[in-house]
């Protein structure tokens, strides 16, 4: 995700598609820097069959979803550690999807280190447009942090999670807090932004969120999305809520000073959610 300062408000009219190639080439220049500060320590990592990048509250709704003998995929995977965290815990398969096929690139390499290559795929596509091919074809779809906020059209994205899932298959988000983008992330709680804000923020020459010394030149675009867009995407795509649960820990690297602080809004959130299901 960005180490995002959003100050600058877009102010161009622009089509979807427009949005998304702006952000691969941002995505395909951190994923060189990326590789630079990271890949030789993931690639050795993933070469222990027993190492896993997921955290506590990831492993305690994977392992309450059953996730042992499933079908996963990861929309925005970037470098797929994710994914290859999930499959190491049991899962039969996956696959990744992400616009950056530099970051594709990189989850490839993380595959073959950790002897996942027959279980694991990884397509470089727009989350848009994924083949019709993968239609029912997973058990679960997981979304993890700073991947939302890309995307300029949530409608249609619950639409495709819809049409990857099979019937009764499960969406876990967990995600950064929408409330975050009512702030800067310079460690103040002053209000800069309306949580109702519908343009998309617009970032050039940005701090990369691993390594702030080094900067990303290409423009990119982040869209506040409110929790109520969230929620209501999904249960007007027939994805009945199970789980939701906001927590006060930072997932993003972004905003990890509020961390720290007494008084904080909400960090992240978790949300489970099941296809074609009745709600009592």
């Amino acid at each position: 995700m960005p180490s995002r300062n959003p100050s600058a408000v877009h102010s161009r009219e622009m089509k979807l598609g427009d949005y998304t190639e702006a952000n691969r080439r941002m995505w395909n220049e951190t994923a060189a820097i990326h590789a630079d500060l990271k890949l030789a320590d993931l690639l050795n990592g993933f070469r222990n069959p027993d190492y896993n990048l997921l955290d506590n509250t990831e492993r305690q709704i994977l392992t309450e979803l059953g996730v042992a003998g499933k079908w996963v995929a990861q929309l925005s995977c970037n470098n797929g550690r994710e994914l290859l965290s999930v499959v190491r815990l049991g899962a039969s398969g996956g696959v990744g999807f992400d616009i950056s096929d530099a970051f594709i690139d990189q989850a490839n390499q993380l595959a073959a280190a950790a002897h996942l290559e027959e279980r694991v795929e990884f397509v470089c596509t727009d989350v848009y447009d994924i083949p019709t091919r993968y239609n029912s074809t997973f058990d679960l779809v997981y979304v993890t942090v700073g991947a939302l906020g890309w995307l300029p059209d949530l409608n249609h994205y619950f639409a495709t999670v819809d049409r990857l899932l099979s019937p009764s298959g499960h969406l876990f988000v967990y995600e950064m807090h929408p409330i975050l983008d009512m702030f800067d992330a310079d460690g103040d709680l002053a209000i800069r932004h309306s949580y109702f804000r519908s343009e998309p923020f617009e970032s050039t020459d940005d701090p990369d969120y691993y390594d702030p010394e080094r900067i990303v030149e290409a423009t990119s675009f982040w869209f506040h999305h409110k929790l109520s867009d969230i929620i209501g995407g999904c249960l007007r795509h027939g994805l009945a809520l199970r789980v939701f649960e906001e927590h006060d820990h930072d997932i993003s690297t972004v905003f990890r000073s509020l961390q720290d602080l007494k008084k904080r809004p909400p960090l992240c959130y978790t949300l489970v959610a099941q296809k074609d299901m009745i709600l009592p």
